[in-house]
């Protein structure tokens, strides 16, 4: 009776430690990324924030330990802006903002109340 309710006990706890919580492993850390935006709200931007947004082609660098460079081209002109990021459960916050992060084939969504963002990884 005692072996059956260890090995009871043991396959319980190798079934609970087994299951996913619902919290994803996504990982960003040494990634590059392209980035496409899409405003869902214009209530904070302007029309000349819009402008920029529209034309810009920015790279979102993910180094280690929470830090990374956003690389962003504007026609001939470039700059590179630090910022910092961390994942808690399915979101990323990049600086003060949160986004919800979806996964998808080569990349990943990122949502928030305002825009999505979509990032396409580099080789």
């Amino acid at each position: 009776m005692t072996y059956r309710l260890i090995s009871l006990w043991a396959v319980c706890l190798g079934l609970l430690t087994g299951c996913e919580s619902g919290i994803r492993e996504i990982d960003f850390e040494s990634k590059q990324f392209t980035a496409t935006s899409t405003i869902n709200s214009t209530a904070h931007a302007d029309t000349a924030s819009l402008t920029h947004l529209m034309d810009s082609k920015p790279i979102y660098s993910f180094s280690k330990g929470g830090k990374g460079i956003n690389h962003i081209r504007i026609g001939m002109v470039s700059k590179n802006k630090p910022f910092t990021w961390k994942m808690k459960g399915d979101s990323l916050r990049i600086n003060n903002e949160s986004y919800a992060v979806q996964k998808q084939n080569q990349g990943f969504v990122l949502r928030s109340d305002s825009i999505q963002i979509i990032l396409s990884q580099q080789p």
